[in-house]
């Protein structure tokens, strides 16, 4: 039965829509990296696109590389993009027999279970407090034989906690669970996680009961 939702003088009809919340907790001993697109990296393609003069590359500074690779929120929790849990979910699609990603995602969306809206969710340890970012130096790839370093927070003890609305005409919640479950494990979430071609192991979850 579709719900009606009215805010002010806008009425909305909406589906059969059904709500779940989940804490999803890092599998033992896959880390969770995160890599934000720092403004200095946005910077520099806007000087790029509008062609301006090359700058003489400055000495690196790995701690303040380190700092502006956090996702942080306006409360100054370090956090994810709530974008990389749904991406997660929707790679898994072949788990499901004749599922697609395009039904996905119109079938599913990903929110935070105390912030309707917000762009990021918030790492916590497993007691459910704030996670602070360990710095890491990794190697990385940054194009054909070309090799570099890269100074991102590492996260040990992990878990965010999301709310996920789906159509129940389009999908069930056990097949839902079954997306959770098979994204978690095969698929993870931001850097080294299994689907990349790093395939470090990475961002890998599980659900907690």
């Amino acid at each position: 039965m579709a719900t009606v939702a009215k805010v002010g003088e806008f009425v909305a009809v909406m589906p059969n829509i059904q709500t779940v919340e989940l804490t999803l907790r890092g599998l033992p001993g896959s880390l969770l990296v995160v890599h934000n697109f720092s403004e200095k990296a946005k910077q520099e393609i806007r000087d790029k696109q509008q062609k301006k003069a090359k700058k003489a590359k400055e000495q690196r500074d790995p701690q303040a590389e380190f700092l502006a690779n956090r996702y942080v929120d306006g409360r100054g929790r370090e956090c994810v993009p709530i974008t990389a849990i749904k991406k997660a979910i929707v790679s898994a699609a072949p788990a499901l027999d004749d599922a697609k990603k395009t039904h996905l995602r119109q079938a599913i969306f990903v929110d935070s279970p105390t912030e309707p809206g917000a762009m990021l969710i918030p790492v916590e340890k497993y007691d459910g407090s704030p996670a602070t970012g360990e710095f890491r130096e990794d190697p990385v790839t940054l194009g054909m034989n070309i090799r570099g370093l890269a100074y991102r927070p590492g996260y040990a003890e992990w878990q965010c906690r999301v709310k996920i609305q789906y159509n129940v005409r389009m999908l069930s919640l056990e097949q839902l669970l079954a997306l959770v479950d098979q994204a978690g494990w095969g698929i993870g979430i931001c850097e080294g996680r299994p689907e990349k071609s790093s395939a470090l192991g990475w961002g890998r979850f599980g659900r907690v009961e």
